[in-house]
């Protein structure tokens, strides 16, 4: 999210009624690195900033058909999109009343016309130095939010036998799995980030359960079965936890309705869920565990397909099918063969070799 708010490349929207002032700006613009669009009217303007395009400095006329510059610094400082964007007034009048308006409306800076280039390189220069600082703060803040994802991950890994390489095979296996369905570059990142906290839950199930080494009886897996929910109670109305509570409480749901916990069918399944849910059943299939033996990746598979339309997403396990390669590949290489040395040596932990 920082990369794509803050490139090294700066957007810039001038907006302008003088095809000579937008020409020269447009040129030194670009001559500096800056990411230019240019138009001529204040309505045209705001058109392009409310539909979604972001630009992190504005250079817009006073006074210009439609919108004024100060009518369109109102309506972005007026936006609750939480954006900075750096606002410069350009006008022929420098009387100070006048710029005195045009600052209370939400302009950052003014320069008269004509236009000195060199001032405004010098004023862009205090913008950049604005962004850059902000920048810094973002990834300060990012580094403190994924300090603590990962804290509240080990969270839920201490409570289970499940290891630090299951959480990041879940994390690889799924964004690869998402990536092969289509997904866009924001949904992969933030899936492998919050996969991990798919079992967070599980830290409100007593150890006498949790670490059974055998399977539950039908009342013991109905208590494992509230980690789910207890997951997304932990995680919900947290701000930029939404979608780590949307994977908690949805990756045991199943396509045909009879997963939990609360029977959601097809579509009605977050697509977050159902990638997460079916790459945690692969991720087990060939795992050791304390009540079975792993399974190789080809009977892993084949186990797979047969519940496409039952458990699965049938358009989710042909993309499974796709990139069966990649996630055996990513399986190997993070698996651990120690993770537990008892069970392997006792049960036989299975090569596809």
């Amino acid at each position: 999210m920082i990369d794509k708010v803050y490139p090294d490349s700066l957007r810039v929207l001038v907006a302008d009624d003088s095809n000579a002032v937008r020409t020269l700006l447009e040129k030194s613009l670009d001559d500096w690195g800056y990411d230019v669009t240019v138009c001529s009217n204040g309505n045209d303007a705001w058109k392009l900033i409310k539909k979604g395009d972001y630009y992190h400095i504005l250079i817009l006329d006073w006074v210009m058909p439609g919108l004024t510059g100060p009518e369109i610094c109102e309506r972005i400082r007026s936006l609750k999109d939480n954006l900075y964007r750096y606002v410069l007034i350009l006008t022929a009048n420098d009387s100070t009343t006048d710029l005195i308006s045009g600052l209370n409306s939400g302009a950052d800076d003014y320069l008269v016309k004509p236009v000195s280039i060199p001032e405004l390189k010098a004023r862009l220069n205090v913008a950049r130095r604005m962004f850059n600082y902000e920048r810094s703060l973002l990834n300060k803040e990012t580094d403190v939010r994924l300090s603590c994802y990962k804290t509240l991950t080990e969270l839920a890994e201490v409570r289970d036998y499940e290891t630090g390489m299951h959480l990041s095979r879940i994390a690889s296996l799924s964004r690869r799995l998402a990536q092969e369905a289509g997904c866009d570059r924001d949904f992969c990142d933030n899936l492998e980030l919050f996969a991990p906290m798919h079992d967070i839950g599980k830290v409100g199930i007593p150890d006498g359960i949790l670490h059974l080494p055998r399977k539950l009886t039908p009342v013991e897996f109905e208590i494992m079965k509230t980690h789910a929910e207890i997951g997304y109670q932990i995680l919900e109305d947290k701000d930029t936890f939404e979608f780590a509570a949307e994977i908690a409480y949805t990756h045991h749901e199943k396509w045909d309705g009879s997963g939990y916990p609360r029977g959601l069918k097809g579509e009605q399944i977050p697509l977050s869920g159902r990638i997460v849910g079916l790459v945690d059943v692969y991720d087990a299939l060939r795992s050791v565990r304390p009540y079975k033996t792993a399974f190789k990746h080809d009977d892993s598979v084949e186990w797979i397909v047969k519940a496409a339309g039952k458990s699965f997403d049938p358009d989710l396990v042909d993309a499974f099918l796709h990139c069966e390669n990649d996630l055996r590949d990513l399986f190997n290489m993070q698996y651990e063969k120690l993770e537990m040395p008892e069970l392997v040596s006792q049960r036989g932990f299975i090569d596809d070799d």
